[in-house]
């Protein structure tokens, strides 16, 4: 593989692609209103992402309408939750405090469903599961892109400017940029092949883009009239936050 990136880094950067398609996750909504709420969170995706009154301990996200103060049983409720490492987000009139929950997760429930600072909670609230739940839902696909973009430019802006990392930058800020390019495809439910061949012709062209922008970044930097930590981290940013624009460009 070119520049230092292993046939091993490739194809583990594509079984995670595969997870993200393959994912059960689910978000669960409970309290007033929640089946209006989970019928707009599935619009043009696949309702079993979103289930009403599901087990909360095993839902990816959890999302709870509330109509006024909590009770005793619901702070309960949302102590297990919390306790058990899910997100919970919830939303109510006025966006007041609410026990056990975040206060940029708790969100002001008016006559409109505030879907998209939702889907921005989510993706804020679970990073993780974020990919896997827009695969599923386009609803919470710009969100998910958005962070997804802004962290990996980020990174790698970290990464270029660092002086303690041992051996070569440029594989690692590729392998980076493959990831999110192969993730963005994955989260507008684009399938996946799953024989050899197609995995690899799935796998090259982020590859070979991100290898490529690598090697023009390099070259600019090394001609750059001014050099430094700095000057690095900002052409890893914005090298990455292009190819990351371009992506979400193409069909």
């Amino acid at each position: 593989m070119p520049l230092g990136i292993g046939v091993g880094q490739v194809v583990a950067l594509v079984r995670e692609t595969r997870a993200v398609e393959s994912s059960s996750a689910y978000v669960t909504v409970s309290g007033p209103r929640a089946g209006e709420l989970a019928a707009a969170l599935a619009e043009g995706g696949n309702p079993a992402a979103v289930v009403v009154d599901a087990d909360p301990l095993a839902a990816a996200v959890v999302i709870r309408l509330l109509d006024g103060e909590p009770s005793p049983a619901e702070n309960e409720l949302h102590r297990r939750i919390v306790r058990a490492g899910v997100p919970l987000i919830v939303l109510r009139p006025g966006g007041e405090p609410v026990p056990y929950a975040l206060p940029e997760d708790v969100l002001d429930l008016g006559p409109e469903l505030p879907i998209a600072a939702l889907a921005t909670a989510m993706v804020r609230a679970a990073p993780d599961a974020g990919p896997r739940l827009a695969a599923r839902l386009p609803v919470l696909r710009p969100a998910v892109s958005r962070r997804l973009i802004t962290m990996t430019s980020m990174l790698n802006a970290l990464l270029a400017a660092s002086n303690k990392t041992s051996g070569p930058q440029l594989p690692l800020l590729a392998l980076a940029q493959s990831r999110m390019l192969l993730l963005l495809g994955a989260t507008r439910g684009g399938p996946l092949p799953h024989d050899a061949q197609g995995l690899a012709m799935a796998a090259g062209p982020p590859v070979a883009a991100s290898v490529g922008l690598g090697v023009a970044a390099r070259t600019l930097v090394r001609r750059a009239p001014l050099q430094g930590r700095l000057v690095r981290a900002a052409v890893a940013y914005a090298g990455t936050r292009v190819l990351g624009e371009a992506r979400l460009r193409l069909p």
